[in-house]
This record gives C-alpha cells, structure tokens and sequence, in this order.
C-alpha cells in the first residue's frame, strides 16, 4: 500500500513540476516584436513596434497606425502624413508638415 502512496505521490510531483516548466517557458514567447515607448518634447506620448517593412505606430494610446517604411536604410516609417524617423538611436516625430520633435525612452 505505501508503495503505491509512494509512486502516486511522485507522479503527483512530476506532473506539477512539469505544468511550471511549460508555463515559465512561454513567458514572452509568440512576441518577436516588442512595444517601446517614447514620449516626445510636445508631450506626445507613442508605442512603437517595429516590424522590419513597417512601424506600428499607436499615439497618446489611440488605435495603432501603421507605417510604412521608406527607403532603403529602414529609419525612416510614412504614410505621408504621419512620419517616425530614427537616426543613430534617436526617434522624432512628426505630423503634416510641422517639424518633428524628438522622443525619449524606448
């Protein structure tokens, strides 16, 4: 009887180490693109996911933008009106034609 107490107890042990292994290996697994955050001298605040081709681009928490990127270097994310640009580690943003302001954080 305590034999098989005793391989119950082991099974009980090895499944319950085994559903924390699996949990603790997908934490921030299915993410390859993480959100950054800025907030730039105008008091804009965006979250910004870069994904290679293109920025998503999410602005004082509103619904993310995409952004295509232009060019051949990739720093710079458009859609005409809307423009992310980074140069040597730093990001600006502008909108329309005002001239963009720079952003902080990352």
């Amino acid at each position: 009887m305590s034999r098989k107490l005793s391989i119950a107890a082991i099974s009980a042990l090895m499944l319950t180490s085994f559903e924390g292994s699996a949990s603790g290996a997908s934490i921030g697994a299915g993410n390859p693109y993480p959100v950054s955050n800025y907030m730039c001298q105008d008091g804009t605040h965006l979250a910004v996911r870069l994904l290679g081709d293109r920025a998503s681009v999410s602005v004082n928490d509103a619904t993310a933008v995409d952004l295509p990127s232009m060019g051949p270097d990739g720093t710079t994310y458009s859609n005409g009106q809307l423009t992310l640009t980074i140069v040597q580690g730093r990001l600006s943003w502008g909108v329309g034609r005002a001239v963009p302001t720079a952003c902080t954080g990352g």
